[in-house]
């Protein structure tokens, strides 16, 4: 029958996050290299006292299938989709990592045998 051979899925996810770090107080870099102290320096940090507001939405679709050949060599497949936005970003607003908006495309094609 064509049902057991064939198996279908599918999923989506949608994820909205939004946090800040209030009154950000740096500490000093626990180091003695001044190479280290230069290269990381936190001395900037203290300028933003609302360091990295985030405020993001997050979408994702998957979609695959699974064909068997045989009860054990089997054949998948899989398409999927993420979509981030992020809806805090100006210049008043400083990230820790910029602008993350963006989408991903992804998908994956395999062969496997059931031992």
């Amino acid at each position: 029958m064509a049902s057991e051979k064939v198996k279908v899925f599918a999923n989506v996810m949608f994820s909205k996050v939004s946090s800040r770090i209030n009154d950000f107080q740096p500490s000093a870099m626990p180091t003695t290299d001044t190479v280290l102290q230069e290269l990381y320096s936190i001395s900037n940090l203290a300028l933003y006292p609302e360091y990295s507001a985030i405020h993001y939405r997050q979408g994702e679709i998957n979609l695959g299938c699974t064909y068997n050949f045989t009860p054990a060599l089997y054949t998948t497949a899989q398409a999927g989709l993420k979509s981030f936005r992020d809806v805090y970003t100006s210049s008043s607003n400083i990230h820790i990592y910029g602008d993350q908006s963006g989408k991903e495309y992804s998908g994956s094609l395999g062969l496997g045998y059931k031992f």
